[in-house]
């Protein structure tokens, strides 16, 4: 089993896109997931109910909103039962947060690249690190660049990845591309692999894009824990 958070204090940094997808994907290939919707906003709860009332299966089982006291016990459990588990967490920083970083095998801190995305990013890394002193031991994390442009890297985006690779932060080899395929999933209740594939490449495009993410993802967990 593998507990993999995701966190950013900033909103509209595409934690939830990179959970969901993260899921889709890692269930699609048979891998037994559990999402624990940690976010307020429970996005995700939400598309999992647009599923029910549409009688479509859940791929994977989705915990909504666990109070602070049930984190631990609510990971601890499913890890036992599931190959990965994936946290969702909420932006700010607070006791469940911390919590579940504590339990966390791997932190996801994705980002757009923007120099306020960045610094937010950083904080995110800043809270990961003071969570290894309170616990003396480390906490894998990698930053996944988010909603980039597939075509166009734009200056600002190289000088950020650049000043990411200086500072020696594990940067994830693979970025979540902006695809409105990964809108679609949560406005209609989908997974990538039931959406209308008549629309061009765009759908294979975003189940590829998935599938690198995925196995990036899956990479680094390898390389950090070679047994």
């Amino acid at each position: 089993m593998a507990v993999i958070s995701i966190g950013n204090p900033k909103g509209g940094a595409g934690k939830t896109t990179l959970a969901l997808v993260l899921a889709d994907t890692l269930a699609t290939n048979g891998a037994r997931v559990t999402v624990i919707d940690a976010d307020p906003n429970a996005i995700i709860e939400k598309w999992a109910q647009k599923r029910e009332r549409a009688g479509r299966d859940l791929p994977y089982r989705v915990i909504p909103r666990p109070t602070q006291a049930e984190m631990i016990s609510t990971i601890d459990r499913v890890s036992n039962e599931d190959e990965f588990v994936i946290v969702d967490l909420e932006g700010s920083a607070s006791q469940m947060t911390s919590r579940a970083l504590a339990r966390s095998h791997m932190v996801l801190v994705p980002f757009n690249l923007s120099p306020i995305d960045a610094e937010l990013a950083a904080q995110a890394v800043r809270a990961i690190k003071e969570e290894e002193e309170a616990l003396r031991r480390s906490i894998p994390f990698r930053l996944v660049r988010s909603r980039t442009n597939a075509a166009i890297a734009t200056k600002t985006a190289k000088r950020i990845v650049d000043a990411i690779n200086a500072a020696e932060l594990p940067l994830l080899d693979t970025s979540l591309v902006e695809r409105a395929a990964y809108r679609d999933i949560f406005e209609f209740g989908l997974l990538l692999s039931e959406l209308d594939k008549g629309s061009g490449q765009q759908v294979e495009n975003a189940i590829k894009n998935a599938g690198e993410l995925a196995q990036s993802v899956v990479a680094a967990l390898r390389e950090e824990y070679p047994a």
